[in-house]
Formats: structure tokens, sequence, C-alpha cells
């Protein structure tokens, strides 16, 4: 190296013999002469290259400066490095590296350094810990080299996660407040195909990020089941599913054969695809279910996260309804019938998955006695008046729906399969079934879950003044049903969503009623109040 350079060695701040600040300064400190001092500087520490000399005073004319200059060839030979980079084995990386990592904090050259950690895979561990204390070169770092960082340093990995997961989030309450379109049968929420589902950006930049890493994949699971626990919220389980099988779409084995629920939650989500479960899949579902329950009953809280996703949980509600409506045909009993078993089964451990997580149980949660010989019978003995009602024009009575209703107080798999069969009767349109059924309602269930609002408000968005015109049924939907829990923020925002299309069918005296009884509170959020405003304004230009 230069003699100049050489005497800059003796400093503590010179690393590999490059001069540094500390060496200019005291350059300057004892010189002379500073014009003789700065000449012989670039002598020494110039670009040694007799064919450079000519141009010099050339790209002075060009008012170019020696920086700029410095600059553009130090870009030149990083590309011809990177280049030679790949050629290089293990071994000689490494020794590169050792000798190169001392300039990780310097501007121009770090890039290098950057580009030999990419290239070696695994970088050995006290690189990657001294990384994960420089924030600046760490959030410099290929994603190659931050995998491996954030495999020893969950927190890295929490930072850069935490505001993907809370946009998954967002999107998802953006999609529980479409209106959808007035032609659609199906609710905005439910109306996406899965795989259409795991194509989404923000999935995509979670696979990205997990890559071939099993240990972040595993990071990400634990992320999951936390904030889960943490905040109630379902959409959490349906992102547990979703990072699996976008594994699986992708066909990237490291990952999704090492997860132990994947079989499981491959037929789940096919039943999702397919709107069913098919009865070929059935012994698949059953065979893993038992397993978990025999021999893995530490995979329990996932699969009751796999099945609390709302797509699921729709799909097996569904399914349990028919298998209702093929015994009221036939005429046999449910207690009979071991598909119908196996799918309440299911959906209450779903129903149950936030307690198994929160408790860290192990054990199956029952299925109640009362659920199965008296609970299904009275929602077989509605949809037997159902079919009445359509073909003889008989009048509903109101034991059997008085009867299923109070049982749901101390019930959540029946809550959940009333709620169910509400939404399904708001989307054929049964105005007097819903009279009867509606007002019961707010007696026994304290709160309302917002798919099952989100679901409900779809399909009356779909109604006409021909519906809303009977006033009977419009009190039954407002007056004595929505209102009551117009107090929960996420009630409230789809009742506005619901007057904004269907005021204008309304009476106009009823629809100031009611819009005047959903005032909000000083509990809601200045987004319902500004939501709120906008309606009295648009009922106000209308009426």
């Amino acid at each position: 190296m230069t003699s100049t350079a050489a005497a800059a060695g003796s400093t503590k701040k010179m690393k590999v013999s490059i001069p540094d600040a500390t060496f200019i300064r005291e350059m300057f400190s004892s010189c002379e002469n500073p014009i003789t001092a700065i000449n012989q500087f670039q002598l020494e520490n110039g670009l040694q290259m007799a064919s450079l000399e000519p141009v010099l005073p050339l790209l002075d004319l060009h008012c170019i400066s020696r920086v700029q200059f410095h600059h553009s060839v130090i870009k030149l030979l990083l590309d011809r490095l990177s280049v030679n980079l790949d050629n290089l084995g293990r071994e000689q990386l490494e020794k590169l590296l050792k000798h190169a990592f001392s300039q990780i904090s310097h501007k121009e050259l770090s890039p290098v350094v950057l580009e030999i950690m990419k290239r070696l895979n695994p970088v050995p561990a006290h690189y990657l810990k001294k990384v994960a204390g420089l924030p600046e070169v760490y959030q410099q770092c290929s994603i190659e080299v931050k995998r491996q960082v954030w495999e020893n340093h969950q927190g890295l990995f929490g930072d850069e996660v935490r505001p993907i997961l809370n946009k998954y989030i967002w999107e998802k309450d953006i999609e529980l407040h479409k209106s959808g379109e007035n032609s659609s049968p199906v609710a905005p929420f439910f109306a996406l195909a899965p795989r259409k589902r795991r194509e989404s950006p923000v999935i995509q930049q979670l696979k990205d990020m997990i890559g071939l890493s099993f240990p972040l994949y595993q990071m990400m699971l634990m992320f999951v089941k936390t904030l889960y626990q943490r905040n109630k919220t379902a959409h959490f389980c349906t992102l547990r599913s979703d990072m699996l099988m976008c594994f699986h779409d992708c066909k990237i084995q490291d990952i999704y054969k090492q997860d132990p629920c994947h079989d499981f939650a491959f037929y789940i989500q096919y039943a999702v695809n397919e709107k069913r479960i098919q009865d070929k899949i059935l012994p698949k579902l059953r065979e893993f279910y038992t397993k978990t329950l025999t021999e893995s009953t530490e995979h329990l809280a996932d699969t009751a996260i796999i099945l609390a996703d709302p797509y699921v949980l729709q799909v097996l509600c569904k399914e349990v309804f028919s298998c209702l409506h093929a015994m009221v045909e036939s005429e046999t009993l449910p207690r009979s019938d071991e598909k119908l078993h196996f799918l309440l089964k299911l959906i209450n451990l779903g129903i149950n998955a936030w307690q198994i997580v929160d408790s860290d149980s192990t054990d199956e949660p029952k299925l109640s006695k009362i659920t199965l010989k008296e609970n299904v019978p009275l929602l077989m003995c509605c949809l037997v008046e159902d079919v009445m009602a359509s073909e003889m024009g008989t009048r509903y009575k109101d034991a059997a729906a008085l009867n299923l209703v109070s049982c749901t107080a101390k019930d959540r798999l029946t809550r959940r399969l009333l709620l169910y069969y509400i939404a399904t009767l708001a989307q054929q349109k049964s105005l007097d079934r819903l009279k009867q059924l509606l007002p019961l309602i707010p007696d026994s269930i304290s709160e309302l879950d917002e798919v099952f609002v989100h679901v409900l408000v779809s399909h009356l968005l779909q109604y006409t003044s021909v519906e809303w015109g009977n006033t009977e049924f419009a009190r039954a939907v407002f007056n004595e049903f929505l209102t009551k829990y117009c107090s929960d923020e996420v009630v409230i925002r789809h009742v506005l969503r619901l007057l904004w299309t269907v005021h204008g069918h309304l009476p106009a005296e009823h629809a100031s009623a009611v819009v005047e009884g959903i005032k909000p509170a000083d509990n809601h959020s200045e987004q319902v109040r500004e939501l709120y405003v906008q309606l009295l304004e648009r009922v106000a230009e209308q009426s």
C-alpha cells in the first residue's frame, strides 16, 4: 500500500489501510504546507493509471469533480466484482468477507460486503449478530441475509411483519364493508375464490419474507396465534390457512410438508373452494381429527384455528343444513346421522378455538348432549315449518322458534347454526319467518359476529321497495333487531351501510325515526360519526 496509507495505520481509526477522516485531520495539523500535503495525498491515493493522467484536466474543464469521478469508478468496479463473486467458492467468499467486513459501515464499500454476504448461505453467525446491531446496515441487507438475521432475532422479524399483518386485517375490514354488486347473491366477503384470495400482495409479501426458512414460517404462525389470542380476530385464523396453502400452491415443499396440519388444511380448503364437503374427503378429515385427539394433542390448537376461519365455518354450517334438509325429506332423526355428528364436532372445535389457544388446552371441547337431543331437533322443526309454509301456505308457529332462540344463550354451537339459518332466510327473502325470529334474538344473544352481520346486510341490500314496503318486516329488522346492537361499533357501521342504500324504500317517517335511533354515542369512533353525518345529509337531500 502507499506510504501515506501506511502512516495512517498507526491511528486506531484506520481499517484495512484506508485513510479516513481522522487521518486527514492529523495530516493537516502536522503538515508544513497544506498544498503539498494535498498533492501528495492525491498522488498516493488516486487511481494510478498512466492513461488516465491526460484525461483528468479534461474532466476538470467539464466541471466533473474528483468525487463524482471516483464514485462512477467505484460503481463500475462493484458491478465487475459482483460478476466475479459468482465464480468464487464458499471458502474464498468467507476469506473475502473476513477481510472486507470491517468496512460494512462505509457507505461506498458496504455494497461489496453485502454482496458477499448475499452469496453465503449460511452466513457465519457472528457476522449476522453484528449486522443485527447495526440498523442502517441491516436495512440495506438483501432478503436472503435478512432471513438469516430474523431466524436468530425474533424481535426484528416481528418489527418487519407487524405492519404487514395490520394491513392484512385492514384489507379484511374493507372487504366486510363492501356493498357488492346489486345482482350478486353472494356476500362480497365470501365471493372471492380461495386461490385468488391467496394471491393477494400481502400474502405474497409474507411468503417472500419467509422464503424456504421453516423456522421463519413457525415464527410467523406463532405471531398469528399470539395476535389471535390477544385480539380475538378470526381473520388471523384465515391467515394461518392462507399462508400454509400459499406455500402449497407454489409447491414449496420445504415449508408445507413440514406443517403437521397440512393435509387437514388441504382437504378443508378444498371443501371451501367447492363450497361443500364431499363424501370422499370426510374419511380423510375424520382420520386426522381422530389422530389429533388421540396421538397429536399438541396440534389441537392449530387444528381449531384452521376450523375457526370464517370461510371454513360458513361451509361447515352449509353442510350441516344440507344434512338436516336431507333428514327432513327422509324423516330420520339427527342422532342417527354420523356425518352430522362429525360436522357438529368440527364446528364446535372451531368456535372454541380462542378458548383452546388462550388456555393452551389439549382437550377436545365436548359436544353437548342437549345440542343433539333437543336443539338440533328444534332446528329441524323450523325447517319442516318452512317447507309446509312454502308448499301448503301454513302459518309459522311460535313454539319451535321461541325455544330454539332461547337455548342459544347457553349453547354457542346452536347460536352459530341459528345465525347461519337467519342469513339463509334473508337470502331466500323469507319475510314471515324473519319477522318471527329477528325480534327474539336480542333477548338471547348479547353480541353479533361481524361476518354474520356482513352477510345479513349484504342480503338485505338486495331487497327493493317490495320487501321494505312490508312495514312489519321493516320494523322487525331495524327497530326490533339491528338497532338493539348499535352500541357495537361493528354493527352500527353495517347498519349505516344498509340505510345508505335502502332508506329510500322505507316510509319517510320510519326512515327518519330509524336514523335518529342509531345516532352514534360518545364511545363511537370519529369514522362512524362522519358516516352518520353523511347519511343525515343524504336522507335530507332525498326527502
